[in-house]
């Protein structure tokens, strides 16, 4: 079954932005881990309902000064400030997961070395079947799909650091994207309908990416408004 699992944050200072995310929403965020193989750090503000966003930045300064494709990369989207990055769909069965590749032509990725490590020992490394890739999804505005077969350890359920907030969220109700249903339909082949992913989606027929999110908490309804991927 496909449906809304992340939302990706792109920042030239992750803790600048996990910070402001916090005092404009009042949610409380934890430490989402790293990324070895791109240099990426993560924090991680749970939006309720098993959607969270994901907060990242370049934490390896070699990354930086090599000018590796993500830095520079992350450098060009974020030149005018925080920006939406990536609209993430999840599925617990492979078999999705392979029809929406074959949907697009491609292979599913599948992450090893640049698996995330997360902060918490016991969950160790975790590595992401998905489909498409960034370059084929992503940087076209274009959500992708996560394999998922388990929510226990989902990201959206670690532990708020202390005193980071006290607001938390209690699930998506809608979010803001470019183009057309038609285009988001097309996008997603037989995998899912628009209306599959639980949440209320309007189209601002603009470039495609996602340009907002509203949410529910136990302080009420929220909404985070950035600008979108540059395509």
């Amino acid at each position: 079954m496909i449906s809304l699992d992340h939302i990706a944050v792109w920042s030239d200072n992750l803790y600048r932005t996990t910070a402001d995310l916090s005092r404009a929403t009042g949610l409380g965020s934890a430490d989402g881990g790293y990324f070895p193989g791109l240099g990426l750090g993560q924090k991680v503000l749970s939006l309720g309902g098993y959607v969270y966003i994901e907060v990242e930045s370049i934490v390896e300064h070699r990354m930086i000064t090599r000018r590796s494709p993500m830095a520079l990369e992350l450098e060009r989207q974020t030149a005018n400030g925080d920006c939406f990055a990536g609209l993430c769909l999840r599925s617990d069965d492979l078999d999705e997961i392979a029809a929406f590749a074959r949907h697009h032509g491609i292979a599913p990725t599948e992450d090893i070395d640049g698996g995330k490590v997360r902060m918490v020992a016991a969950q160790g490394t975790a590595p992401s079947v998905h489909a498409p890739d960034f370059r084929n999804s992503w940087r076209l505005g274009k959500p992708n799909i996560y394999y998922v077969p388990d929510l226990t350890e989902h990201s959206s359920l670690l532990p708020c650091q202390p005193g980071t907030g006290d607001v938390r969220g209690t699930g998506v109700v809608s979010i803001e994207i470019g183009g057309t249903e038609a285009d988001l339909r097309s996008w997603l082949g037989e995998v899912a309908e628009p209306a599959d992913l639980g949440v209320e989606i309007t189209y601002n027929g603009g470039p495609d990416g996602l340009y907002a999110v509203t949410f529910d908490s136990t302080d009420g309804p929220r909404t985070i408004r950035l600008d979108p991927i540059t395509l």
